[in-house]
């Protein structure tokens, strides 16, 4: 149904007092916005959330909030879904309640990061998902960024590896985290990446990344030498998903996101309202909304 049927079933049942509506979830969400996303970027579907307080921590708390709801209302049996580790995934997996389902299985779709006093924590992120889910676990225990190409090739001819890597191309539900290309950026303040492949990515054009794997402004795959050291699944492969889910948001992640959104790497965009008003401005098309303008 349209939802605009939908609408109309609605205020006819109530009307009629056949139904009462009572929300449980704590979030907000900009139902305008949300439109216009779909519209703009041909999603089926955009969650956008208004965090109650400012910052980037209220902001990832409402975006795993959201994620959360979503995964759980749409996550059936014998789904494979496919997870991206990242801060915003992981509270994704925090958040989310146990489900009765059936057959479901979660599998790792990139390497881990363990440097310092940061890690991505995989296998236990991955696990947070098995346990609400009740799924089986695919996983590999091996890092994302090597060193050399010739050290990639021989851990993906590795049986367990490939097998996995097999699984995760087959998953048809993705969900990952947008990453930027900064210096503000998670993996580069922690060192695991350093200002020298930091200047490489960005002379390429870098603007964004998912899964270790770096896009331009136009959405398009770029650096392919990083590309040969990294252990995870392609781009394109996120294009073949029944649902790819990007949980991101923040203003100093909207060029990343953008990319992201023209290179159709997600068909559906999980943000928040500063952000979404972000994209759209760019896009041209936030004077559509009622009152029109960012400051709307």
């Amino acid at each position: 149904m349209s939802r605009q049927t939908v609408g109309r079933c609605i205020e006819a049942s109530r009307q009629q007092g056949l139904v009462t509506i009572r929300i449980n979830s704590p979030l907000l969400f900009a139902t305008e916005l949300e439109s216009l996303l779909e519209k703009e970027f041909r999603l089926k579907e955009a969650v956008v959330v208004s965090p109650a307080v400012e910052g980037d921590e209220a902001v990832k708390e409402a975006l795993g909030k959201a994620g959360a709801e979503f995964l759980e209302r749409r996550i059936s049996a014998s789904d494979t879904l496919g997870v991206a580790w990242g801060s915003t995934v992981l509270e994704v997996g925090r958040q989310l309640k146990r489900t009765k389902c059936r057959g479901v299985t979660i599998v790792q779709l990139n390497g881990s990061m363990d440097v310092g006093r940061y890690s991505t924590r995989a296998e236990y992120m991955v696990n947070l998902y098995a346990e609400a889910f009740n799924a089986q676990m695919v996983t590999f225990s091996a890092p994302m960024l090597v060193d050399r190409p010739e050290i990639l090739k021989s851990l993906v001819s590795d049986s367990r590896i490939a097998a996995a890597l097999k699984t995760a191309r087959r998953t048809n539900i993705a969900l990952f985290g947008v990453g930027d290309v900064s210096e503000a950026s998670s993996p580069y303040k922690v060192g695991y990446y350093d200002q020298k492949l930091l200047d490489s990515v960005q002379r390429d054009g870098a603007v964004g990344e998912i899964c270790g794997r770096f896009y331009d402004a136009h959405g398009q795959p770029c650096s392919p030498k990083q590309d040969q050291r990294t252990l995870a699944i392609e781009l394109e492969n996120l294009k073949q998903k029944a649902l790819s889910i990007a949980v991101s948001g923040s203003p100093h992640k909207v060029e990343a996101i953008l990319g992201m959104l023209r290179g159709h790497y997600c068909n559906v965009l999980i943000t928040d309202e500063e952000t979404a008003k972000a994209l759209l401005s760019k896009s041209g098309h936030l004077g559509e909304m009622p009152g029109g303008g960012p400051d709307s």
